[in-house]
């Protein structure tokens, strides 16, 4: 692995906190249907799956930074706070695959191998919430991109392969 998964998680939370800082702060309490999460709230478990991952291969029990207090300022607070947490905390080179780390996963309990934990528990959930949060943006007319989404890809404002 040539990049920590700790390098890896603070891009994600860097992408995140570009696709929450283009959100107007009236939108943070819309959601795609009635029976989905906000935007708000999709953006702060998406952070917060950062170090859900993060602590238990540390051999600590999970922190979270995720607060009662609603608003665009709050999430942005909860993503840099987050960033800032896991810069401080030890790097990881590599998975030891021998221990096991649990969570609960909806009204499942997981337990699964470091490396597994991450690739197919913690990455998964976090980019779909961040999706989340990247539709309900999208889907309200708020300028988003792929490269927003990634860090990687760059269109002109005007661009789409749909439209004619």
């Amino acid at each position: 692995m040539s990049r920590t998964i700790k390098q890896l998680f603070k891009g994600y939370l860097l992408q995140l906190e570009t696709i929450v800082n283009k959100v107007p702060s009236e939108l943070f309490s819309e959601s795609l249907t009635d029976d989905m999460f906000s935007l708000e709230m999709n953006a702060k478990i998406a952070a917060n799956f950062v170090l859900r991952g993060y602590y238990p291969l540390l051999g600590k029990e999970a922190v979270t930074l995720m607060s009662d207090e609603v608003g665009k300022a709050a999430v942005v607070r909860q993503i840099i706070e987050t960033r800032a947490m896991l810069e401080n905390l030890p790097d990881i080179r590599c998975f030891d695959d021998s221990k096991f780390l649990n969570d609960k996963a909806g009204f499942s309990e997981v337990q699964l191998c470091q490396s597994d934990f991450i690739h197919q528990y913690i990455v998964p959930n976090y980019f779909f919430h961040m999706g989340m949060v990247y539709a309900i943006a999208k889907s309200k007319g708020v300028a988003v991109s792929k490269g927003d989404f990634d860090g990687l890809h760059s269109y002109p404002a005007d661009f789409s392969f749909v439209r004619g």
